[in-house]
């Protein structure tokens, strides 16, 4: 065989694997887009082993992972494809806060919304879910001030009278803490001053030893002895 069929028969090789790399992910992403995710799953799965550079389908299969009740699996391919993101860094940021959410991992979810924040600051929904879980933290103040930017972003929102319901109750809620707050700031000087003058008060009654005294105390009695 020369040369030049050599070179032939291994471009039609590499050729015949891209369009079935491209014919997985083709109607693997079909299917996600209709909603079918155990559908798509194998089909997304054998792209990413023929295509492991295409971003999208370890954010579609992060997806996919989590409306199947797998939300640790979608952790784990969403943290392998953000070597490889660069487009879509922000939604493998987002979907993971998600992914954490789910669990009632707090913490790990706000943590996540920070990241997909930064890499996109006007990505409404980041904001709407990251006060999601500040509001499971009881960080009312931050709360407040995400469901105030994402209704800046979505003005139009139809969840907008029940957020606005939500924050009304949460700036109830912050002024309430910081009225408790200052009551218990002013119960404690209270009881710092009373203590204070506890000791002001023990100080006035305390006397001093003098030397007079203290000589006093230790000279020998003399004791007149009569004859």
């Amino acid at each position: 065989m020369t040369k030049q069929r050599v070179l032939a028969c291994a471009l039609l090789l590499a050729a015949a694997a891209a369009f079935g790399a491209s014919q997985f992910f083709d109607k693997g992403e079909r299917l996600f887009v209709q909603n079918k995710p155990r559908d798509a799953q194998p089909l997304l799965e054998s792209a990413l082993n023929d295509d492991p550079s295409n971003e999208k389908i370890y954010l579609y299969l992060g997806i996919i992972y989590q409306q199947l009740g797998d939300p640790q699996r979608a952790i784990d391919i969403l943290k392998r494809g953000l070597d490889t993101a660069s487009t879509y860094k922000d939604l493998f940021y987002y979907n993971m806060g998600n992914d954490f959410f789910s669990r009632k991992e707090y913490a790990f979810a706000e943590e996540m919304y920070n990241s997909a924040l930064s890499s996109n600051a006007n990505l409404a929904e980041g904001h709407l879910n990251r006060a999601n879980a500040r509001l499971a933290l009881e960080n009312f103040t931050g709360a407040l001030s995400d469901y105030t930017v994402f209704l800046q972003l979505r003005p139009q929102d139809p969840q907008r009278p029940n957020i606005e319901k939500v924050m009304a109750l949460l700036r109830q809620a912050r002024d309430d803490l910081e009225k408790a707050h200052l009551a218990e700031l002013a119960r404690a000087q209270a009881l710092l001053s009373d203590a204070q003058n506890g000791l002001n008060n023990a100080g006035d009654n305390t006397k001093n030893l003098s030397v007079d005294s203290i000589k006093g105390q230790t000279d020998p009695v003399n004791v007149d002895i009569k004859d």
